[in-house]
């Protein structure tokens, strides 16, 4: 059965009905409070940001007693924006760093998160609560998180518009981490407005985060999707995906509508690129983690990483699909002034960041798009967003990711707005 919401807004009332009637079968709020009949704006968030009044559990029995006293920095912003972050969303227990065979979606605490459009469907990545239930029509909008597809693979697999923006642009603090170099905030929603909307209330200048020191981007919402100059997009191509006739056929149709838009593709093959994603998130996490839960634990928390770790040891059998990702991370040297952690971050970055430059200079384009998750952006730290446009004969979402250099924020929000309204012009599905 579809659980989606096609209605074109969503009063409180109705967000109330559709959680009371949907959550048990979808898993996706795993607490909430009832949202009352004056708010206009119903934002739900990730479990592993913190929102006061709502324990900060990341889906783990290790942190279920976690209790902040007060919002994420990103929160606070929200709520001066006159949004209502009203409940939390289940996720990827830990972001997904448990276990590599750790279903998307699936935690201890929150069970299993169900794709709304068919259960038989993933539900994506580690914000897959935020996905659901923006699919579900349970929130005006929900905030999610990205490291290395937190939040791309769910938008894709539920349908929706998410938005990772550049590392630096939202605060991190307050919310459970895997990388200080990589993690970031970001939005899911129905349309692009609506995610930037949501993505430029969660800002401000924060002087406990040292990456929002640096960043140079202006408002995304004012005057969006102003300009109709020509833009030139590099479209690396998805080899398998084009075998199936019907994909290609609605893909062929999306570059038709764009073109007459005035945006034109240029199909590339995908450059392999090295990311070292996996000793970056190894060492950093003991850190971040030791960090966090130093300002935020308690005596009904662990203390550190390390016992962290210990307690998912002795409650194995309480984790069906292990804890190898965890364990394996304690291999690494913790000390991020040791060379080898260096040149991983070091040579991971600049690797991400060279090939969207050089496919950019090359085609002489203004953004890079694909039809599946690459990891570029998220080691570059720079900006992607998943466009959804149609679906295949099984119902499966098509979303297109488009994404751009670090801080080319509004670049991105303004393209995908862009080709938003020529599919919709053109009669192609989209949210």
């Amino acid at each position: 059965m579809d659980r989606r919401y096609w209605g074109s807004r969503l009063a409180p009332d109705i967000i109330n009905d559709r959680i009371r009637e949907l959550n048990h079968h979808l898993h996706a709020v795993v607490k909430w409070q009832e949202v009352p009949k004056d708010c206009s704006w119903a934002v739900l968030v990730k479990d592993n940001i913190n929102v006061r009044g709502f324990r900060t559990t990341a889906g783990s029995f290790a942190l279920k007693e976690l209790k902040p006293s007060e919002d994420a920095f990103c929160i606070k912003a929200l709520r001066k924006a006159g949004a209502l972050p009203f409940g939390k969303t289940t996720l990827s227990e830990l972001a997904g760093f448990v276990s590599t065979n750790l279903p998307p979606g699936y935690s201890e605490l929150g069970g299993q998160g169900i794709n709304p459009i068919d259960e038989r469907f993933t539900p994506g990545g580690s914000s897959s609560g935020s996905a659901i239930a923006v699919a579900a029509g349970l929130c005006d909008s929900a905030v999610g998180t990205e490291t290395h597809g937190s939040l791309m693979f769910p938008a894709l697999s539920c349908g929706v518009v998410g938005f990772k923006p550049s590392v630096g642009l939202i605060s991190r603090e307050g919310i459970v981490p895997i990388s200080h170099s990589l993690d970031t905030p970001g939005a899911l929603a129905r349309s692009v407005r609506e995610a930037v909307r949501l993505t430029e209330a969660m800002r401000g200048a924060d002087p406990d985060d040292k990456a929002r020191l640096d960043c140079p981007v202006g408002n995304l919402m004012d005057g969006l999707c102003d300009s109709s100059e020509g833009i030139r997009i590099v479209f690396c191509k998805d080899e398998e995906a084009l075998a199936d006739p019907l994909y290609k056929q609605k893909l062929t149709r999306l570059f038709a509508v764009a073109r007459k838009a005035g945006i034109e593709f240029i199909e590339v093959p995908a450059p392999a690129v090295q990311t070292h994603y996996r000793t970056i998130s190894s060492v950093e996490i003991q850190n971040d983690f030791d960090r966090f839960l130093l300002k935020y634990g308690n005596g009904s928390t662990p203390a550190d990483f390390k016992s962290l770790v210990q307690l998912y040891e002795m409650r194995l059998p309480h984790h069906p699909y292990g804890i190898d990702r965890l364990t394996a991370s304690l291999s690494f040297d913790p000390d991020t002034a040791a060379s080898a952690y260096r040149t991983a971050l070091q040579s991971g970055i600049a690797a991400c960041t060279a090939v969207i430059d050089r496919l950019l200079k090359e085609n002489q384009a203004q953004a890079i798009a694909t039809t599946r998750f690459l990891p570029w952006w998220a080691v570059g730290r720079a900006p992607s967003l998943v466009l959804p446009f149609d679906e295949r004969s099984d119902r499966k979402p098509l979303g297109l990711v488009i994404g751009a250099r670090r801080f080319e924020d509004r670049t991105v929000c303004d393209i995908a707005k862009r080709i938003e309204n020529a599919v919709q012009k053109g009669g192609q599905k989209s949210k």
